[in-house]
């Protein structure tokens, strides 16, 4: 199987950048600078907060490792799919199968939050 094994990971990669590019062809980072410059300010405040939060917690108090710290806040950001690619481009091949896990699991945490919170605010918007 070890042969299947390396095929399998090639074509893995393969498709994974296939999926990259087809997802960036289509996006503008000038049109979205242009048309909606706030929205940009606003996502930057977000990601630095959430990098300076993560790093405190993680290096500050919890003592973890920066590299598994880089990949979590990869997942978190950019999903699974993202977080395996790293994972695989700087040959931390231990960390792909949870980089991929945790990224699922922050979908789903997010999937289960957002259609409990849906109703709520929905109801709070029609006061």
């Amino acid at each position: 199987f070890r042969k299947l094994r390396t095929s399998g990971t090639a074509l893995g990669i393969l498709f994974l950048q296939m999926f990259f590019a087809a997802s960036g062809a289509a996006g503008s980072l000038l049109l979205v600078l242009r048309r909606a410059p706030s929205l940009v300010a606003f996502s930057a405040l977000q990601l630095l907060i959430h990098f300076i939060v993560l790093m405190g917690v993680g290096r500050g108090m919890l003592r973890l490792d920066k590299n598994e710290l880089y990949l979590a806040s990869n997942a978190n950001v950019g999903g699974p799919t993202t977080a395996a690619a790293m994972a695989q481009a700087k040959e931390w091949k231990e960390l792909v199968l949870p980089a991929l896990l945790v990224g699922v699991l922050g979908y789903a945490m997010a999937t289960a939050l957002s259609l409990s919170l849906g109703p709520i605010l929905m109801r709070l918007a029609a006061r």
